[in-house]
């Protein structure tokens, strides 16, 4: 017995070295975090303004909102479209006392994404509200940067 209590008092005495971690740090560790919102259109969903705002609080991110015009028609009206339609998720963001953006490009959504991405590494997540994605879904997609870089 005296050899087990001198086994378990021994081992409390020596010291512990905890070893590097190797984890990548959350979004709760960093405030620099982003939530890119994707729409390939002139305004975005009510359910998606929601969620976005709900997800940032959540993970302590600010949100980027970029519409992005696929056709190349008419880009000058497509900007005024969306820019007047961002009302709603730009109130929404600032009630919930977040950072938020609102960008407006041209071009193919991959593409742009991709350097948007390249540009600015703290974007964390990616939701698509387009309209061919989330019609008839009561689910929003929400892809991670690993997710983007496999595909």
């Amino acid at each position: 017995m005296k050899a087990f209590f001198k086994r378990i008092a021994g081992t409390r005495r020596e010291t512990v070295t905890p070893a590097p971690s190797t984890v990548e740090p959350t979004c709760r560790d960093r405030q620099e975090c982003k939530i890119l919102c994707v729409c390939k259109g002139q305004e975005f969903s009510r359910s998606i303004a929601d969620y976005a705002v709900d997800m940032a609080k959540r993970t302590r991110s600010s949100l980027v909102a970029l519409n992005i015009d696929e056709s190349g028609r008419d880009f000058e009206g497509f900007t005024t479209m969306a820019r007047q339609n961002i009302e709603y998720f730009n109130c929404k963001a600032a009630d919930a006392g977040l950072s938020f953006c609102h960008e407006i490009r041209q071009g193919d959504e991959s593409s742009v994404v991709k350097h948007m991405h390249e540009k600015d590494p703290s974007f964390r997540y990616v939701m698509d509200d387009s309209a061919s994605v989330s019609r008839g879904r009561s689910s929003i997609p929400v892809y991670t940067r690993a997710t983007l870089r496999a595909k």
